[in-house]
């Protein structure tokens, strides 16, 4: 009788101890809280536009807008059809202001109209790999998959903008014109799978990026950046004493061929 409740005991025990040990368990797992993020995104990535507004930047940047200081400018956009069209107008009007031209909502109060025009604004991708390809097996609905070893996605922004001025009295070219072109570029390389290791333009603007992008991070300040080559938009004479104010007056007051040579 001694041994039997002897052995009864350890029993009992184990049992007590596996009930205890699974309520443990069963409140560690319950009392553990979890928590998700939702996101979302926009219809267009912010990289694809940050490639568009920075090629469009390079572009302006290689126009000289100086000759519009102190002329009454319209921006005559009804030739531009572009993407980011807004960013665009924005960005010439700006560079007007900052030339020291005024900007006026008629044709009537101008002096100059400057036309815009796209001559292509929008992104590209390109996809490379160094590996082997995607096999096909004879014969079997079968095929290897592609095996990459390394391999790089780059999407390029390109902006191609044409400008041309206008005597907005006599309607006569001010100057040939011209257009410029920019390129931007976004790289997301992979090795073995692991990545992406990026470069490019996007990277560059995210990192260098403070806050705002002015002089001194001041909305009125008046800096100049230095432009290697511009582009000249219309021709303009150094002013002088006397000489004509507006491009009509200076139009008016240029001598005939034979006038010229009679002096």
């Amino acid at each position: 009788m001694d041994d039997l409740r002897m052995s009864t005991k350890p029993t009992r025990l184990t049992w007590k101890n596996a009930v205890l040990a699974g309520l443990t368990c069963s409140t560690s797992v319950l009392g553990v809280g979890c928590a998700s993020t939702k996101t979302s995104n926009t219809a267009r990535t912010g990289t694809e536009q940050i490639l568009i507004s920075a090629a469009i930047d390079r572009a302006f940047s290689n126009v000289q807008f100086n000759e519009l200081a102190g002329y009454k400018v319209f921006i005559d956009e009804k030739y531009l059809d572009s993407v980011d069209k807004a960013y665009l107008m924005g960005t010439l009007r700006h560079k007007i202001f900052e030339s020291g031209g005024h900007l006026v909502t008629t044709l009537d109060q101008a002096d100059v109209v400057l036309e815009p025009r796209s001559g292509g604004v929008g992104t590209d991708t390109q996809e490379s790999y160094v590996g082997i390809p995607a096999l096909g097996m004879p014969g079997l609905p079968i095929e290897l998959p592609e095996i990459k070893l390394a391999s790089r996605n780059t999407q390029m922004g390109t902006a191609k903008i044409g400008l041309v001025c206008y005597d907005a009295k006599t309607g006569v070219a001010l100057g040939a014109g011209g257009e410029s072109t920019a390129l931007t570029h976004n790289n997301d390389t992979y090795v073995l799978g692991v990545g992406p290791f990026r470069s490019g333009s996007v990277i560059d603007q995210r990192q260098k990026a403070v806050g705002y992008n002015g002089v001194g991070g001041s909305i009125m300040s008046s800096g100049k950046v230095a432009k290697a080559a511009p582009i000249k938009i219309m021709d303009r004479k150094d002013a002088v004493m006397g000489s004509p104010s507006t491009p009509a007056e200076q139009i008016a007051e240029t001598p005939s061929v034979p006038d010229y040579f009679n002096r």
